[in-house]
């Protein structure tokens, strides 16, 4: 059932009789142009095939209905991703007949819509990893904690698993607005440094907001609604990456148990699960640590404990959980508003997270390591955005050494088999200086991450 989420633009329902259907051979034309256009970097699949046109025409002729499209005709549609998790379109309409509404009306509405198709059936009712759940409630979400800063949902539909949102570059002209990531990669050094300083800005505005108003309890409440089986909705999107690279980090079986899983107990009943190798204590004791900082809740379902708010709330945020630069936009214009996408992974996440990926130089991210990052200048105040004038002492530097041995385990467990493993090497040494320089600084004793970034470093 298509849901329209928008009270400023003209009544036009979706299933409104006097909205002309859209022109099919007109749409036919425009898909062909787009799949000609679309040129695939991997992972991103082929667009050319039958099972693609049929999923951009069902994807046009919803979008047709839609408030903010007024039943226009399509201009031009362009494949801006077709990844794994989701196929991404920009639809580009033609300009609204101003004799067919109000001047101001005709104005309001968007040169172009970005629609967006999940992939993945169960992507309606499981919000355990990236996907609908968590972008279609999080945008919500993120726009009443910092109003502007994400694109505004237009519409959505969960039997299509589909989306429609704002299109944040609508009305630019080409190179006018590009990324933090672009800047690192392609600008002058000052022109990283600056570009870093709107990252910055992005999630101070994010953090400052912190997890105690309605809009994240209502984040955990729509999450739960649509999940049931959902341990801890709004935690950290695929939490047992971390916990399986960890394993892999130490070279235990995925099926390894805990050691108080004995003979006696029911959860080893099994003979397959006698014979399971047991864990080491170190394992058990950070996959602990892991879980602690992961999935921080005293109860599954929602609402955050006040306590919880109280006592590690001001370490918390709620963020679109994808801390990559590529994601944070900027205008080339004085002033001009910065701006953030993607929210599938919209997240309850401690505040180390985004602090440990740009101190590592966004090893999460595709164009890693050649992003241009000035730790000595930019990240002090990345720190300061975060934690205001938190100092750095024994507790908040063992929560971001547990912040960084989780990135990269998480990404011991992506890369290991794929073309990016010859990347963990340099990532393993990095993530192994940052943890005991955060020990350091603060005095820390902690032996058993001491131990874990001694293994994470011993790295040929």
């Amino acid at each position: 059932m298509q849901v329209s989420l928008s009270s400023n633009f003209p009544a036009l329902s979706p299933n409104d009789s006097s909205a002309p259907a859209p022109d099919g051979e007109l749409l036919n034309t425009l898909i062909e142009e787009a799949i000609a256009a679309y040129s695939p970097v991997p992972p991103q699949a082929s667009a050319d095939s039958a099972s693609m046109r049929q999923t951009l025409m069902q994807l046009l002729s919803w979008a047709h209905s839609l408030d903010q499209v007024a039943a226009r005709a399509v201009e031009r549609v362009q494949i801006l991703g077709t990844g794994m998790r989701s196929v991404v379109v920009r639809v580009v309409y033609e300009p609204a007949a101003e004799s067919a509404q109000s001047f101001e009306s005709t104005q309001s509405l968007p040169t172009s819509i970005i629609v967006k198709r999940y992939r993945r059936k169960d992507s309606t009712v499981n919000a355990g990893g990236f996907g609908y759940l968590r972008e279609r409630y999080g945008l919500e979400a993120l726009n009443r904690q910092v109003p502007g800063l994400f694109p505004q949902l237009y519409g959505a539909d969960a039997e299509l698993r589909v989306l429609a949102l704002e299109d944040v570059s609508a009305g630019t002209v080409e190179g006018e607005q590009y990324s933090v990531a672009h800047a690192l990669l392609e600008g002058t050094e000052q022109q990283a440094l600056d570009a870093l300083n709107y990252y910055i800005e992005a999630y101070r505005s994010l953090a400052a907001s912190g997890i105690m108003g309605e809009a994240v309890e209502d984040y955990r409440l729509n999450l739960a609604r649509a999940d049931r089986k959902a341990q801890f909705p709004g935690a950290i999107a695929s939490p047992g990456l971390a916990e399986r690279g960890l394993k892999k980090l130490y070279g235990v079986a995925d099926e390894a148990r805990a050691p108080e899983h004995g003979a006696d107990s029911p959860a080893s009943s099994s003979a397959a699960h006698e014979d399971a190798p047991v864990l080491p204590a170190a394992v058990e004791e950070l996959s602990f640590r892991f879980r602690r900082v992961l999935q921080p809740f005293f109860t599954k379902r929602p609402p955050v404990p006040e306590q919880f708010k109280l006592n590690r709330g001001k370490v918390y945020m709620l963020s679109s959980g994808d801390f990559s630069p590529q994601n944070v936009l900027i205008g080339s214009a004085d002033g001009a508003q910065v701006r953030m996408v993607d929210a599938e992974g919209t997240c309850l996440h401690h505040r180390g997270f985004p602090f440990v990926e740009a101190m590592l130089g966004f090893p999460s991210s595709p164009e890693y390591p050649r992003y241009r990052v000035d730790r000595k200048k930019a990240l002090p105040a990345l720190y300061s955005a975060l934690f205001e004038d938190a100092p750095l002492d024994e507790h908040l530097a063992e929560d971001l050494a547990v912040c960084t041995a989780v990135t990269v385990c998480a990404l011991l467990e992506l890369y290991s088999s794929s073309a990016r493993a010859g990347l963990l090497p340099r990532i393993r040494r990095e993530s192994a200086q940052l943890m005991r320089l955060l020990l350091e600084i603060a005095g820390s004793q902690d032996a058993t991450l001491a131990d874990f970034a001694d293994r994470l470093g011993a790295v040929e």
